[in-house]
């Protein structure tokens, strides 16, 4: 079975500025160039703050506290 390789369409190479020869290792973690010896890993998503950590006031509970 032959292994299939995930290019990047367009991509340029930083290092050796050759057009369509990033790829993406089968991982999805880093991009690599077939053309020669550049490799980068993937930028982390940052993660948006989840619904419990955000903090809700009722206004009008505030304003009872404040009298």
């Amino acid at each position: 079975m032959s292994k299939f390789i995930t290019f990047i369409a367009g991509a340029i190479c930083p290092e050796c500025k050759s057009k369509d020869t990033v790829a993406l290792t089968p991982e999805g973690t880093t991009i690599y160039c077939v053309k020669c010896s550049y490799k980068e890993e993937k930028p982390q998503e940052k993660k948006s703050p989840q619904m419990d950590e955000i903090k809700v006031i009722n206004i009008k509970d505030y304003l009872k506290d404040k009298k």
